[in-house]
Order: C-alpha cells, then structure tokens, then sequence
C-alpha cells in the first residue's frame, strides 16, 4: 500500500513553510537520484530496515532512524530486509531556510531518537490527518510540519550526539540548584561543573548544545529574568538593591546587560510594568 498527498499552496499567500507531498509506503522501493531531489526532503523507517547512500557512504535506516536531505544531494536507497516501510515527506516554502537553519537543521544528516518516544509519531499524525479531507487544510498541515522539525530539534540525535531532551536533563540538577545559587557573584564555571563531577569544558559544550549558550550567559539570563521580577513585584527596591539581589556585582554592570537584552533600562521596565 502506498498512501500519498501532494497539497498546493496558494500563490497568492505563500506560506513560510509547507508540505509538497507526504506519504507512508508499505514496500519501500529502490530510488536512485544521481541529481538529487527538488524540494527538501524528510525519509523515516516505519518498519523493517533499508540502506541509504549519501556522500558514498553507506547509512542503515532502522525503526527510529530519519534522514533529512537539502535540495540537489545526490542519493540512493533501497531495502535490505524482504519489506521496508517507509515515511516521507517533501517540503519547501519561503522562510525554510531560515526556519530549518534557525533550528540548527541546514545539513543533509541522519537522525536518530527513542522509539518509544513522541517523535516516532509525528510524520504518522500528519498522514493521519490527511485523511480527514477537507476539515485539515494547508494551513493546519503548515503548522504541523513546523511542530514536527521543533520535535526533530528537541528529540533527535545527529551524529551520535545526544538529543537536547536528554541533555537539559543531564543538567537538571545545577538548573535547579542555579534557581538558589544565581544570587551569588562569586559563582564561577568551576563551581558549576562540580555540581556535576564534570570538567568546565564538558560542561560548556552541554550548556552549547541544549541552549546555544555559554554557562555564563544562562545564569546572566536567570539574574536577568529574577531582576525583572523584583522590579515588578518589589516596587520599593532600587535599582541597586535589586541589582546586588540578582547577583551583579555592581549597578553599571546590571544596568548594561538589562539594556542589551531586555532593551530598556530597569527603570524604564518598571515604569512600563
């Protein structure tokens, strides 16, 4: 059984992202694609294994295993079990570039992620919904498609690295112990990697990975997100207090960060609030 959808989307609204067809095919057959595929294009294995050449490199594609390829990449897949069930999905639109490199998803790779997780799903709603007719439109398909790469983002693992769920939870405990500590000037990388019983460098690459951030700039974001609090709920502070609550060692420092990142100073911020 090969179950397919191509949807138009109007010309006159282009839409930022959307799906050119999805499909879910029972007995995956061998493609070769020396000129590589149009649009971009998402292939996952639903059942039994399949083999996929990209860059002359040879990628098994399991339950649980996707790969994602840009426009014009050369490629070739087949099965390598008697069937091979497969799920895809071809997309485009005029913000997908910036979408996909915004979530760091600009490279034709091989995802991997947990089975049993919410991931394994996804493609499946959306073909599902399909089928509903014409209750679900190009818009609902638009914004599914979006929700499925920021599932991709969070779940999948690319290059054996591990996904960004399981390492926000590897770094659950200092997060919660920051929530208590952020108020302390004196708190340095080292002291935050011990919580862990893990080296400064580790620990920088984790916080790099799961936020796109140092370790330094997460906590200047928590003592900036507890100070916008206090300026709210405790309108009697100065501004200086609540800067040597937050844990800035002096006010100019305090008051240029809040600029850079909230884009106002904290008096201006209180006033508006």
């Amino acid at each position: 059984m090969h179950k397919r959808y191509e949807l138009t989307p109007s010309t006159a609204q282009p839409f930022p992202i959307f799906i050119e067809s999805i499909g879910h095919h029972e007995d995956q057959e061998k493609l070769v694609r020396p000129e590589g595929f149009p649009c971009y294009h998402w292939l996952q294995t639903f059942a039994g294994e399949g083999e996929f050449i990209l860059d002359g490199k040879k990628y098994l594609l399991t339950k649980g295993t996707g790969i994602l390829l840009l426009p014009g990449v050369p490629h070739t897949y087949y099965a390598i079990t008697e069937q091979w069930c497969t799920q895809y999905v071809t997309f485009s639109g005029t913000c997908i570039e910036a979408i996909l490199s915004t979530l760091d998803l600009m490279e034709s790779a091989v995802y991997k992620w947990d089975v049993n997780g919410p991931m394994q799903a996804e493609l499946g709603h959306i073909i599902e919904s399909m089928d509903i007719g014409p209750d679900y439109s190009s818009y609902d398909a638009s914004a599914d498609l979006y929700h499925f790469f920021i599932q991709l983002k969070k779940h999948g693992q690319v290059n054996n690295r591990t996904s960004i769920r399981n390492q926000i939870a590897h770094l659950q405990p200092l997060l919660r112990w920051l929530e208590t500590n952020y108020h302390n000037p004196d708190t340095s990388l080292g002291e935050m990697a011990a919580v862990l019983a893990i080296t400064p460098r580790h620990l920088s690459t984790l916080f790099q990975h799961a936020f796109g951030l140092s370790p330094y700039s997460y906590l200047i974001r928590m003592r900036l997100r507890k100070s916008k609090e206090m300026l709210i709920q405790q309108p009697t502070k100065t501004v200086k207090e609540v800067a040597e609550r937050a844990g800035f060692r002096d006010v100019s420092h305090f008051v240029a960060s809040f600029r850079k990142h909230v884009g106002l100073t904290p008096e201006r911020f209180r006033q508006m609030n």
